[in-house]
């Protein structure tokens, strides 16, 4: 089978062509669109070995479009649920304005589904269940004009006709999963052609399934940020993905349905089991500088994301710097206002300003100050709780949450009171062992780990960050670190 993958893998070319001159491009000028009911089905790959399935399907209905994904996947990970489920159907109307969504995600730890509408206000009502749990939850969120789920942003370019090389669009963009919307923007880059197959047949001798027929594919490629990770995909004039690339080594392509499923469904591990996404009680801090490995990804091609003033690539791998000094307060006013709008933007809710500013006290003039004792009050006050999903709110209610929902309330917190931050995701090296978590960047002349969970500012070098705008649970980490392979080199001697 490796030898079948590996031909059809052979069967795709790129030849380069001449780049236009930027054009600015939005999605405001969709108009109605009809379209034909079609199916793609892509292999997704950590490196040469395929880990999962996918498939999208849109199709037109009477007053509108509909747009179902579903991605199976098994990633050879020791930190994460070896299998992770996720479908998603999406309604938008003739003018491609989201209307409603259902998520489901299924792995070990249970399913979760979120059920999504948007009002005539803009205002999505999402109403959450599952986590093993018979409570129904409920969360509001505002959606800016415009918005669209991952899987339909490559369509949305197509039908405005911004897929010309050159052209650059900003698209407001809605998670369903994690409940997040950021905003990202779109280059189109060179043309490019692909050949790939089209249709399988069955192989006489091996029973297998073979590439059968060769079609030729124009397509444009697109770049743009996800949290924190550049992102390449070559979309085709339809507004269907043909490739889509990692640098840390996750791809994925499209081809015949016989040949991706089968060729998955072949290789899928049954009955793994996974250490648990989250420590239940913090580790000893790490004063001194850490190393790891990602094998087999090459980190230099991910050495502009993964750089900080923390931490740094050297050799192949990736080396925390703890223990330095922190910037001097009252440096907020420096963060680039292209950079930090998003970052300084206040939450809605007065309870979270009202007890952010409890718990500062008379120090609200020296952030740095601020920002230490925000990380000591969610570390000692949010217990530690399955993920709730829910708003910064509503984790202040109930006082229980997982690390993404500690690092999204001292995010809120510290916005309340002027502080610029930003939630981050990574790995954690404590006893000696690795963990995904969440925690938080504060701007102090620069960005600045905090981790509220386990209360640390700044936090020690046993934190390795790999994304930006991120939650560590199972979703974001399988769909954007599919290929990674930690492997904890060196770590300081702990107290």
């Amino acid at each position: 089978m490796s030898l079948v993958l590996a031909w059809l893998g052979s069967l795709s070319w790129l030849v380069l062509r001449e780049y236009r001159p930027a054009n600015e491009g939005d999605l405001s000028s969709t108009s109605q669109m009809i379209l034909p009911p079609t199916t793609t089905f892509y292999a997704l790959r950590a490196g040469t070995e395929q880990v999962g399935f996918r498939s999208i399907t849109t199709d037109s209905l009477p007053n509108g479009i509909r747009v179902t994904s579903r991605i199976d996947v098994d990633v050879p990970l020791p930190l994460v649920p070896r299998r992770l489920l996720t479908t998603t159907e999406a309604l938008y109307d003739q003018r491609l304005t989201l209307v409603g969504f259902t998520t489901t995600v299924s792995g070990e730890g249970g399913q979760q589904t979120h059920v999504g509408t948007v009002g005539a206000d803009g205002q999505l009502t999402v109403v959450i269940s599952g986590r093993g749990q018979t409570r129904v939850d409920t969360v509001m969120v505002g959606l800016p004009s415009g918005v669209l789920l991952p899987d339909a942003i490559s369509i949305g370019l197509a039908s405005g006709g911004n897929l010309r090389p050159g052209m650059v669009t900003t698209v407001a963009v809605l998670d369903p999963v994690e409940l997040t919307v950021g905003a990202w923007e779109i280059r189109v880059g060179a043309e490019s052609t692909f050949v790939q197959a089209d249709s399988a047949v069955i192989d006489s001798v091996s029973g297998g399934w073979l590439p059968s027929g060769l079609d030729t594919i124009p397509t444009v490629r697109a770049d743009w940020t996800e949290f924190g990770m550049p992102i390449r995909a070559w979309i085709d004039p339809n507004g269907a993905v043909v490739a889509r690339e990692t640098p840390l080594g996750l791809s994925e392509h499209r081809g015949p349905f016989e040949i991706v499923n089968s060729a998955y469904a072949r290789r899928r591990p049954r009955n793994m089991q996974a250490p648990p996404l989250e420590l239940p009680t913090p580790g000893a801090a790490v004063e001194g500088p850490s190393q790891l490995t990602l094998g087999p990804v090459d980190l230099g091609r991910a050495a502009t994301m993964l750089t900080t003033p923390w931490q740094v690539v050297e050799g192949g791998m990736l080396v925390t710097r703890p223990g330095g000094a922190v910037p001097p307060a009252g440096g907020a006013s420096i963060l680039p206002d292209s950079v930090g709008a998003a970052y300084r933007a206040a939450p809605s809710s007065d309870r979270v300003r009202l007890d952010a500013g409890r718990v500062a006290g008379v120090d609200t003039a020296a952030p740095a100050m601020v920002v230490a004792k925000l990380a000591a009050w969610v570390s000692a006050t949010i217990s530690a709780a399955p993920p709730l999903l829910g708003d910064p709110e509503s984790i202040l209610l109930r006082r229980r949450g997982d690390s993404s929902d500690r690092a999204a309330l001292f995010v809120a917190m510290a916005r309340s009171l002027g502080i610029p931050a930003r939630p981050v995701v990574g790995l954690l090296s404590t006893g000696g062992r690795l963990r995904y978590r969440a925690w938080a960047e504060v701007w102090l002349d620069g960005w600045v780990p905090v981790d509220p969970t386990l209360g640390q500012f700044p936090a020690d070098g046993g934190h390795f960050r790999l994304l930006i705008d991120a939650t560590a649970r199972p979703s974001t980490i399988v769909s954007m670190l599919g290929s990674v392979r930690p492997t904890l080199i060196t770590t300081a001697k702990t107290p």
